[in-house]
């Protein structure tokens, strides 16, 4: 771990926050869509899926408002080697050595979909997949979706994937605006298996409502690396 700047926590939750050591993570105050947000505003400049109720709107583009703070953040303070992850994950501290020598944007964590959701039902595509241990491409049909395991090697590669994503006139939430650069951003092509950021279930299930969802999605299958 002495190798890396910080690990920071994106959050808007106290509660959610008293769970991590200070020592080892840093608080990175994230945007409170409900809050911070105008619902037009968001309806204009964020692309959101068909039949989205206004409250996923917000909170949706209030966790990809959090994110753009995170890479400007990294950006303006020119931070090297930065770990990201979100309010309902943690860092496996004793395999962060493995960060070692990347010199290239990669997941630490996440969820394996496939490239067409249409053509490739996602129950059962883990079953497909035979990531080695370490350092992995993505590529095929695979992608990578989920936000809550990133690392950053350089300010300059944050930078690039800042541009990439915030420069258009409209965004996804992000998960989907990386998923996006995979296919066409040399700087996000990697992943690390078994991953090193893991999603902690009891925050995760509650999502952005902070709602308990006994349907969700992320614990019907073992999509998650």
């Amino acid at each position: 771990m002495d190798q890396l700047e910080a690990i920071f926590v994106i959050t808007i939750c106290e509660k959610r926050w008293s769970k991590y050591d200070e020592t080892i993570y840093t608080k990175f105050p994230g945007c409170d869509g409900q809050k911070e947000l105008s619902l037009d505003d968001v309806k204009k400049n964020n692309i959101n899926y068909p039949n989205c109720s206004d409250s996923r709107r917000l909170n949706s583009a209030g966790a990809t408002e959090s994110h753009r703070r995170m890479m400007k953040h990294i950006i303006d303070q020119k931070l090297n080697k930065v770990v990201v992850i979100e309010d309902d994950a943690f860092v496996d501290t004793d395999r962060l050595s493995e960060l070692k020598g990347v010199d290239h944007f990669c997941y630490i964590g996440g969820r394996f979909q496939p490239l067409n959701l249409r053509k490739t039902p996602n129950r059962g595509f883990r079953t497909t997949i035979c990531p080695q241990t370490g350092m992995n491409e993505i590529k095929g049909d695979l992608t990578i979706t989920g936000a809550h395991g990133l690392y950053f090697p350089t300010w300059e590669i944050a930078q690039e994937i800042y541009q990439s994503i915030f420069s258009k006139p409209r965004i996804r939430i992000i998960d989907g605006e990386l998923r996006l650069l995979q296919k066409k951003h040399t700087s996000v092509k990697h992943y690390i298996y078994p991953a090193i950021s893991t999603l902690y279930m009891p925050d995760a299930i509650q999502g952005f409502t902070f709602e308990k969802k006994s349907n969700y999605h992320l614990c019907d299958n073992n999509s998650h690396y």
